[in-house]
């Protein structure tokens, strides 16, 4: 198993920088600096332009005397007037910070609702923040957070450019989220099963782990795979922060890796024939920035291996949002490679996408774009005959406000039928990946799921963990839940004690900033569940602390 540090793959989160504050970073104290400087500058200013000039010394006579005193006197109304205006926006503005803090914190008047005000103003909140995505579950942030939440949805609401809702008042919304929201999220320990690991694991360094020290990259995905028919398959690592794409190989002690290609940013590189010339090349999902916006640099690049063994890149697709991940198949049985695309977007861009490949003389695919699903905030986007019918269908974990993870079945002529495999019913779950696998062994495949993403709330939740989507075979899915873990990234299965069924490995990635008073160390940061009997997993720790780890390969 191989574990690298990244910040973001491409949940549409910012990533914010520490909170630290100055004292006149106090609402109050600040506002009243900004305002008594500005008055000393309007009296300076009075002063300087009329009263040094019409006060000056060197008057002569009673009757100049008088008419200076006259305007001296007008002057001195007026900054009486003037001094007594500025104090009193003075008065308004730190009273209007004081009442936005007082607000921040305490959430409209702070003053409980009784079980009937709560039921009276349910069904507004449930028609106006249930209208585009489920309502959010008050325990999902603590008291103080939620004025800071309401009024994001209220801001994507007046942004949106919709007047067909009649938003009740913001503060009331407030109020009803606050009193029943806990005071803080208290997240449990992590704790292993009875019993000692009957795997011992060693950790190894890499010539790759060095350079993200040194030139601070961000891992984005890790994946086993073959470059070439009959060589060893090297494992592959997308570099989200500095655009290289490398290949590694185990020596004895550590991973030696080399540089492929160099992109703008890349999230994930799958190996594909896609020109049938009989090398392997690779196509790369392009997210086209480091950091979450709403743009069209996102990319679908092909890197075309050459008879000298290199790749020349050459883009598919360009004027595309955030590009998650790509994954290719015949979708529409004519024999070549089609693409599917998962544009991750972020606020007003991101799509799910297919690239039909159309026939031409020149001997460079050309593609047909084609838009499957117009939601934003897709992350993965593997592929599988779900159904047996021998179309390749695909399984698309869609985030964002959506939290839900879909089957789109293959039904020709470039058409997709849904089929809702999981729904969190919670726009704040934190979706962060998946993995088609027969976990069970019962010959169809299931859903590994995991859900931990903070960077859109900065709050740890403690529903955040590993879950199993066991498929019964009828198109329904049974939800397991089979392992409590905030900040999850990414958990794959494999046979790690050699018994013949499948166990899991998980990891994790918490940003330094996070909100709560909880130590690191009180959470894995790499863990694996061992199988010990059908559906059953017992929990063994390999970091705590160390929280890091959004890619991961086995």
């Amino acid at each position: 198993m191989v574990f690298r540090t990244i910040s973001r793959i491409a949940k549409g989160a910012p990533l914010h920088l520490d909170k630290l504050r100055s004292p006149l970073d106090n609402p109050r104290r600040h506002c009243e600096h900004r305002v008594f400087d500005a008055a000393a500058q309007v009296i300076a200013r009075v002063i300087d332009s009329q009263a040094v000039m019409n006060c000056r010394p060197g008057i002569r006579s009673n009757r100049g005397l008088g008419s200076a005193l006259r305007r001296c006197g007008r002057i001195a109304i007026r900054l009486v007037i003037g001094l007594f205006l500025v104090v009193m926006a003075a008065a308004g503005a730190i009273y209007w910070q004081s009442s936005a803090a007082r607000s921040r914190e305490s959430g409209a008047s702070g003053a409980p609702l009784a079980q009937a005000e709560l039921d009276a103003i349910r069904p507004q909140v449930t028609v106006f923040c249930g209208n585009c995505h489920s309502v959010p579950s008050p325990e999902g942030f603590p008291k103080n957070a939620w004025h800071e939440e309401v009024s994001k949805g209220f801001d994507f609401y007046t942004k949106s450019g919709r007047t067909d809702l009649n938003p009740p008042p913001l503060e009331r919304v407030v109020t009803f989220f606050r009193n029943q929201a806990p005071e803080r999220i208290v997240i449990l320990p992590a704790c292993d099963d009875p019993g000692p690991s009957p795997v011992l694991f060693r950790p190894t360094s890499s010539t790759i782990a060095w350079q993200s020290r040194q030139h601070e990259s961000q891992i984005a995905s890790l994946r086993w795979d073959r470059l070439s028919v009959g060589e060893p398959p090297v494992l592959l690592a997308c570099d989200m922060r500095t655009g290289e794409i490398r290949a590694g190989l185990p020596t004895r002690n550590e991973f030696a890796f080399e540089s492929l290609a160099r992109l703008d940013n890349p999230a994930r590189a799958v190996p594909v024939d896609l020109d049938a010339d009989g090398r392997l090349d690779l196509v790369v999902a392009d997210l086209g920035s480091h950091l979450p916006s709403d743009h069209d640099k996102g990319r679908v690049v092909w890197l075309r291996r050459t008879e000298q063994g290199t790749f020349e890149t050459i883009v598919l697709q360009s004027g595309l949002g955030r590009v998650a991940d790509v994954e290719p198949a015949d979708f529409d049985g004519d024999g070549d490679v089609d693409l599917i695309v998962a544009e991750f977007g972020w606020h007003k861009t991101g799509r799910i996408l297919l690239l039909e490949n159309k026939p031409n003389a020149s001997g460079i695919p050309q593609f047909e774009l084609h838009v499957v699903d117009p939601r934003s905030g897709t992350i993965h986007v593997p592929v599988a005959d779900l159904d047996g019918d021998g179309r390749p269908d695909f399984v698309a974990l869609i985030s964002q406000e959506h939290e839900t993870v879909e089957a789109f079945i293959n039904e020709g002529q470039n058409r997709f039928r849904r089929e809702t495999i999981f729904t969190a019913g919670d726009p704040a779950f934190g979706s962060s990946g998946i993995e088609l696998v027969d976990l069970d062994r019962d010959g169809d495949l299931d859903v590994l799921y995991t859900n931990g993403d903070t960077f859109d709330s900065f709050y740890l939740k403690p529903y955040h963990g590993i879950r199993w989507f066991e498929n019964q075979g009828d198109g329904s899915f049974a939800v397991h839940h089979l392992a409590a873990m905030p900040g999850v990234h990414r958990a794959l299965a494999g046979d790690f004690d050699g018994d013949g069924d499948l166990d899991i490995a998980a990891c994790a990635m918490i940003p330094p900033n996070i909100n709560g008073n909880q130590p690191l160390s009180d959470f894995d940061a790499v863990l694996w569940l061992e199988q010990t009997a059908p559906g059953k997993f017992a929990r063994h720790s390999l970091q705590r602390a160390a929280c890091h780890h959004s890619a991961m390969a086995l």
